[in-house]
């Protein structure tokens, strides 16, 4: 959005190419100027409290590939962990990027 504006779109035109409305727009704008952050971007992750089991788990894996299925299995059978598989990825993925 902040894209086409910047390249001198209308608030009209960039409403009809994404299918929202022209307030929806003016919001998006306005939220941006104001430099507001997106709560979500902020929210601890659930597996952030299984750290150091996680941690365990990726050191008895060694370096080779990562089945983070297994491990969220893994948590929920021996932790009691209540996350979602999507919250062990965006975890491990936040924690151990993969190498450049």
């Amino acid at each position: 959005m902040s894209v086409l504006l910047k390249q001198g779109q209308t608030q009209s035109a960039v409403a009809r190419l994404l299918g929202v409305t022209e307030g929806a727009v003016r919001y998006h704008r306005r939220r941006r100027a104001e430099g507001a952050v997106d709560g979500r971007s902020r929210q601890v992750a659930k597996a952030v409290g299984h750290a150091e089991a996680i941690a365990q788990w990726r050191g008895a894996c060694g370096d080779g590939a990562v089945n983070i299925a297994a491990l969220h299995d893994w948590l929920v059978r021996e932790h009691g962990y209540s996350g979602s598989l999507k919250s062990v990825q965006r975890y491990w993925a936040r924690t151990f990027p993969a190498p450049a």
